[in-house]
């Protein structure tokens, strides 16, 4: 392949990117979600869903799709006891979205739609928002409870979301002995702090413990 013919394909891929994101945004916006940086989103009782949109890497009539959803409270959780919770409140609702400092979702099967043409990628997008639409349909949770029941029943369990949601829900005797359990196994969590020498579930076992005395010191059961 010719430099010139390489030029022309990521010239190509690029107005691509650019008319999918486009439809991305005016469909979604008349379906109710909002775009930053890239990703779709919007809020449904409870929960936040979170929406990714982009070309294949290898046919550009393609369209990959990735969805996720979460409490919010989960978040707000993690930022209390990552000691972060001051800095987060200065940020837009969206921080929830593109954060680097969240609590994982729930990640549902990816899928693909094909493109009935790359100049012309509006109806592939409608299929999208059709399919996490229906996905979202099928994934409601009342309460943290059942999205931490969920999350538990998961192949490989996203622990640090299993215990931001005992925390939300203030069962702390069994939130510190799930935080126990995974720093004896040398577990992190998945986020540190101080050059790396802190990790979210020190701070967890931490914050978790500062409520256990506090109970206790109130008179009341762990």
């Amino acid at each position: 392949m010719t430099r010139e013919e390489q030029k022309m394909i990521r010239e190509q891929e690029k107005l691509l990117k650019k008319a999918i994101e486009k439809a991305c945004r005016e469909i979604g916006k008349r379906r109710g979600w909002k775009t930053v940086r890239g990703h779709q989103y919007r809020v449904r009782d409870n929960l936040l869903d979170v929406l990714i949109v982009m070309p294949s890497a290898f046919d550009s009539h393609i369209l990959k799709a990735n969805f996720y959803c979460k409490p919010p409270a989960l978040d707000e959780m993690y930022w209390k006891v990552f000691h972060m919770a001051e800095e987060a409140a200065e940020q837009p609702f969206s921080f929830h979205v593109w954060g680097a400092f969240t609590a994982r979702g729930l990640w549902l099967p990816a899928w693909q739609e094909r493109l009935s043409g790359p100049e012309d990628p509006e109806s592939a997008v409608e299929a999208v928002f059709d399919r996490a639409e229906a996905l979202a349909a099928e994934n409601t949770f009342p309460d943290l409870a059942a999205y931490r029941t969920r999350l538990e029943a998961e192949e490989r369990p996203k622990v640090l979301g299993i215990i931001l949601c005992l925390l939300c829900e203030e069962n702390y005797p069994r939130a510190m002995a799930l935080i126990e359990e995974n720093l004896a196994r040398g577990e992190n969590g998945g986020f540190s702090r101080e050059g790396g020498r802190r990790s979210i579930l020190e701070d967890a076992r931490d914050y978790c413990a500062a409520r256990l005395a506090q109970r206790i010191s109130e008179g009341n059961a762990p």
